[in-house]
């Protein structure tokens, strides 16, 4: 009977079933008595072969099999809970870095620096840990040479000694005879030969602590040592010996300042270790319940405490950092243990228990009825905290909570937006308080690039976005990078409820579920970040609620009119001016007809989905056909409204606002329309550099923006933007130019205007232009200031800052795909294009690309039809070479854009590269 039961449990520890390791439910099995099988359970126990949880009822595991299962080697026999079985089975198991708190989190960096340099071959590299007193660096240190032990660096008989430099301060020589060892007679004392650190250490780690207390000539030994393996033993100059060991350092003082360069210099790297201040409030909770739950183990009480002792820990600057806070734990323990029961099961502590100098003793006796009375806090109710779910994953899932329940009809969709916007806010408020993620150089890329894409998409969409709110979801995109394999099994076990959230937002906000979705296609674009639907539909929220736009879905205007950008900027200018998203814009071709109007207008329209009202407001065409071409495919109020202007936006816009009917919006609107005229003769025409450029007007105004950077605050030229193919059609004609007089123009590929002068990008890149500048700028400019513009042109205008500055993609590798494009290109047609024809091309083709991804497209290259009739063996070898590109991107370069590439190769003129230029390139 006895081994009988004993099977059982071996069984049920196998499932790590608890509800069958107990006596009744065993006794319950075999039909026996309760008494004698927990007479047998508990002999088992003391036999050492049952750990025993004090659970009710009281649960066996066996020993054996619980070690082999997790492959850990238990220490204790008797636990107070499953939790406590499960926690000491985590510690026993050999997850080095993972034991330690925040090595997800704050120390995410500092861990992946350790563990990469312990473990780079052949032998590990010497590693300094700086940071401030009590801030771990000696447990970091021990975790490395776990590390090393359980992955095979370093055989499990190898030791890892500690030297405390600091201890020898005012004894460098005895310091010295410690680490490299001593001969017999080498000073007084020394009656026989003593090995040092450094060979005790052999084979294993030597760990140096405080080693700015090291004096320098003892910093001299230890380079030679590190450098060559040889040292000499104190009293022994002659021979040297020979020593293996991976050297760890630590300091709290700048090692800048207190070590010497020779010795930095043989230390490649350099951790640096966050205050327990920079760790934020979820790892202080975690240190206090990790310590607090030592101290438990310890005295074997159940430990609670005060909400003053759960503040005043919580929210305390330590001096002295985690060690002064394991100090302030065990004093207030002990002083607590003093004044308990011996026989109690429970130790209580409150805020008089703490040490004197952690709160206001006078305010201490005031509270200290207050503090007798309050309910106690267990010290496993943290564990809710350290436990949550991490806070990306925890807003995820309080947003697709509040939605099963509007699924469910027990809320409604306003109620689901309220709590999902309060998840929102906490998330938001947990980020902007700890500032620990953005130390991580990770992150700051992540954070610029997001900038860069919502500035561009926001402009477009006429949405805005604090800093906070940028910090806020950059953070929750960093996660992916760091959480990425843990995140994708989030996703699968909840693939059925994101996609319903997704179909719902799809249908309540569809537009800034567009916009979210553009923004999350650039992302993934732009930083190789992998995002999932909950991304975008937790972005669709954050659009909605810090955005503030209200009823974005219900009355759709948009504006759709001839030319490269006529109605985006009518949408602009009228969404900017009455600061709230109205209207969209849909820019067509010059000769695009009624028929290819509508087919675009009905497309768009089919991607808002539900929609009330729609107002449409169109430059030319007929009304009557555009009306009966969409109502066939519309099921609401169509109102439509000729002639478009950035006034009439305005009125019409104020009226969407304002909740008027199409009828009153569209009466005001006729009544404002009659126009009025002033002339004004111009004497004198205003100076100006213009930036036009092949690639588009975005490329020409991230030019204008440089050259702003460029010029001296002095210099009273304005600088302008001009659309490169109405510049091409209408040469020197538009009225723009009389009313300015164009100092010269800057852009990717030259206009041809006649009197005009043209400064290709390219040449200010490689430097070949400058002598023009003073001869184009000598009427506006002194001798000083000429020098000045010349000087920002040379920093501002290396190729490098012009890709950062023209493009949201990745600068660097964008860059290589393009110049690898462009070779292939030469070695297609046979011939190699000059330095400044390759610059040109590398910007205008990254430009092109942007623009591509953005959904930006262009005019008609003139002659196009011509273009591809003569030139298909061109056309074909653009796209041959570009094929890798197009794929990556997911774009189609089209013979329009292929046009402007043969013009750059037309207008070649090949030239000796000087040493200069190669230089520069």
């Amino acid at each position: 009977m006895k081994e009988q039961i004993w099977e059982i449990v071996r069984q049920a520890t196998g499932k790590l079933d608890d509800k069958a390791a107990n006596a009744v439910a065993i006794s319950q099995r075999m039909n026996a008595s309760r008494n004698v099988v927990s007479q047998y359970l508990n002999e088992y126990y003391s036999d050492g072969l049952l750990v025993k949880i004090n659970t009710r009822p009281v649960v066996f595991f066996d020993r054996q099999v619980l070690e082999e299962h997790f492959a850990v080697n238990l220490e204790q026999s008797e636990y107070t809970s499953l939790h406590d079985l499960h926690e000491d089975i985590e510690n026993s198991r050999n997850h080095d870095f993972e034991n330690l708190i925040g090595y997800d989190e704050s120390l995410s960096t500092v861990v992946n620096q350790c563990r990469a340099t312990i473990s780079y071959p052949p032998d590990g590299l010497p590693l300094l840990l700086y940071g401030p007193t009590g801030t771990g660096k000696s447990l970091i240190a021990q975790t490395m040479y776990e590390y090393c032990v359980h992955q095979g660096l370093v055989a499990e008989d190898k030791q890892f000694l500690i030297l405390n430099c600091s201890e020898y301060a005012n004894n460098p020589e005895l310091l010295a005879a410690n680490l490299f060892g001593y001969k017999k007679g080498a000073f007084t004392g020394a009656d026989k030969d003593h090995p040092g650190l450094l060979k005790l250490a052999e084979g294993g780690v030597l760990f140096l602590d405080e080693v700015h207390a090291l004096k320098a000539d003892c910093q001299e030994k230890l380079f030679l040592y590190m450098d060559k393996g040889i040292y000499h033993m104190v009293g022994d100059n002659e021979r040297w010996h020979h020593s293996h060991v991976r050297l760890l350092f630590a300091t709290t003082e700048d090692p800048q300042k207190v070590l010497l360069k020779t010795l930095l210099r043989r230390i490649p790297m350099i951790v640096t270790l966050p205050s327990l201040q920079e760790r934020g409030v979820h790892e202080r909770i975690q240190l206090i319940y990790h310590l607090f739950k030592k101290e438990q183990k310890r005295l074997g009480k159940r430990i609670e405490f005060s909400n003053i002792v759960y503040n005043a820990l919580v929210s305390t600057i330590f001096p002295g950092n985690i060690g002064d806070l394991k100090n302030c734990v065990q004093a207030s323990c002990i002083n607590a243990y003093y004044n308990s029961d011996p026989q109690g099961s429970i130790l209580q502590i409150h805020a008089y228990h703490l040490p004197g100098n952690l709160i206001d003793m006078e305010e201490l006796q005031k509270q200290k009825g207050l503090d007798n009375q309050a309910a106690m806090i267990p010290l496993e109710d943290l564990r809710k905290y350290i436990n949550h779910d991490r806070g990306q994953v925890h807003l995820n899932n309080t947003v697709l909570d509040a939605h099963d329940r509007f699924h469910k009809t027990e809320i409604s969709f306003a109620d689901f937006l309220d709590q999902s916007f309060q998840a929102l806010t906490s998330y938001n408020d947990n980020i902007i308080y700890q500032k620990h993620v953005k130390q991580s150089s990770g992150f700051t890329y992540i954070q610029s690039m997001l900038q860069h894409i919502f500035t561009i998409v926001s402009d477009r969409y006429g949405f805005k976005i604090s800093n906070n709110d940028l910090l806020t979801f950059a953070t929750y995109i960093h996660d992916y990078t760091r959480y990425n394999y843990e995140l994708r099994n989030y996703y699968e076990s909840r693939r059925e409820a994101i996609e319903q959230l997704r179909d719902d937002l799809n249908e309540h906000l569809h537009r800034e579920y567009l916009i979210a979705t553009e923004l999350a296609e650039n992302i993934r674009a732009n930083a190789d970040v992998d995002l999932d639907e909950m991304a975008t539909d937790v972005l669709t929220l954050y659009l909605k609620k810090f955005n503030r736009v209200t009823d974005m879905n219900k009355r759709i205007g948009i504006i759709v009119a001839h030319g490269y950008s006529t109605a985006s900027s009518i949408a602009d200018a009228a969404n900017r001016l009455l600061d709230q998203y109205l209207f969209d814009a849909l820019d067509m071709p010059l000769q695009a007809s009624t028929q290819e109007i509508v087919a675009q207008l009905n497309e768009h329209l089919h991607k808002i989905g539900n929609y009330e009202e729609i107002v449409l407001l169109v430059d030319m065409g007929s009304l009557e056909e555009i009306h009966k071409q969409i109502t066939s495919q519309a099921y609401a109020n169509i109102g439509i409204i000729n002639n478009v202007t950035i006034k009439m936006a305005l009125e019409v816009g104020n009226g969407i606002r304002l909740g008027e009917s199409l009828e009153a919006i569209f009466t005001k609107v006729e009544q404002a329309a009659l126009p009025t005229h002033h002339i004004i003769h111009y004497h004198h025409k205003d100076p100006v550099i213009l930036c036009s450029c092949a690639s588009g007007l975005g490329t020409a105004e991230r030019l204008k923006s440089i050259l702003e950077e460029s010029i001296p605050k002095s210099l009273t030229v304005k600088i302008l933007t001009y659309d490169y193919n109405e510049l091409i059609e209408k040469q020197l004609n538009a009225s723009f130019f009389d009313q300015y007089e164009v100092i010269c123009i800057v852009g990717t590929l030259n206009p041809n205007l006649n009197d005009v002068p043209f400064l290709p990008i390219e040449d200010l890149i490689i430097n070949v232009s400058l002598d023009k500048l003073h001869h184009y700028f000598k009427d506006y400019l002194s001798i000083d200031e000429m020098k000045t513009f010349k000087t920002n042109i040379l920093k501002n205008f290396s190729l490098t800052n012009i890709m950062n500055s023209l493009t949201i993609l990745n600068p660097t590798k964008l860059l290589e795909q393009v110049a690898t494009a462009i070779d292939e290109l030469q070695q297609m047609l046979d011939t190699s294009f000059s330095n400044n024809t390759c610059v040109g091309m590398y910007v205008h083709v990254c430009c092109l690309i942007e623009r591509l991804v953005m959904h930006q497209e262009i005019d008609t290259y003139p002659h196009q039809e011509t273009f591809i009739v003569k030139h298909q063996d061109f056309i074909h070898c653009v796209k041959q070479t570009f094929h890798a590109i197009e794929a990556y991107y997911r774009i189609d370069i089209t013979p329009s854009e292929i046009g402007f590439l043969y013009d750059y190769v037309e207008n070649d003129h090949p030239g000796v590269i000087t040493e200069s230029e190669e230089n520069t390139l």
